[in-house]
């Protein structure tokens, strides 16, 4: 099994957390997906708290680079995919 090196926070209704779904399924052909780990915040909103208390994110979607610490809260395609080729070293 891969190691889960990005999570992605996301709420259940959101649609900018929707839009940085398809980007990845499709615009990126889900080729990271099986690394990155999906949290929905309303699964354990203490887990929410202390992630945005550690990282400093204010809105969903948010992706965060469990190694280096990097956080990118966005659903446009340009910034995911470079968010996602830096994270995986490509």
């Amino acid at each position: 099994m891969s190691e889960k090196k990005v999570l992605m926070i996301t709420k259940r209704v959101c649609p900018y957390c929707e839009r940085a779904k398809v980007v990845l399924n499709k615009g990126l052909e889900g080729k990271y997906n099986d690394r990155i780990e999906f949290f929905v915040r309303e699964d354990d909103e203490k887990r929410f708290s202390d992630l945005r208390e550690k990282y400093h994110f204010l809105t969903v979607p948010t992706f965060i680079d469990k190694k280096t610490g990097d956080v990118l809260s966005d659903s446009k395609p340009e910034t995911i995919t470079a968010f996602m080729k830096k994270a995986f070293g490509e």
